[in-house]
């Protein structure tokens, strides 16, 4: 599986492991985890109703948000609180 990233992402990334080991490690287990199996019962995959934006649940508040272009690439577009859901 492919998985690109957003310029979105990036910014939103940058901000939400800044300072906070616990957002990197737990990043890194969600993404590490999404490239093994993307339909692992522990990211709790998510498709936000009336959109083509699925989510990855990193942490009990935290999310990725992504679109799938294909079977085989991700576009990642944004990463941080559940509550962003409201943008998409």
């Amino acid at each position: 599986m492919q998985i690109k990233l957003s310029v979105g992402y990036y910014r939103s990334l940058k901000s939400f492991v800044k300072n906070n080991k616990i957002n990197a490690e737990n990043i890194k287990k969600a993404l590490s985890l999404f490239r093994e199996n993307p339909h692992h019962p522990s990211l709790n995959l998510e498709k936000l109703k009336g959109s083509h934006i699925w989510t990855i649940r990193i942490d009990k508040g935290n999310r990725i948000f992504f679109s799938w272009i294909d079977k085989t690439i991700v576009l990642f577009l944004d990463v941080g609180k559940h509550d962003k859901y409201r943008r998409y």
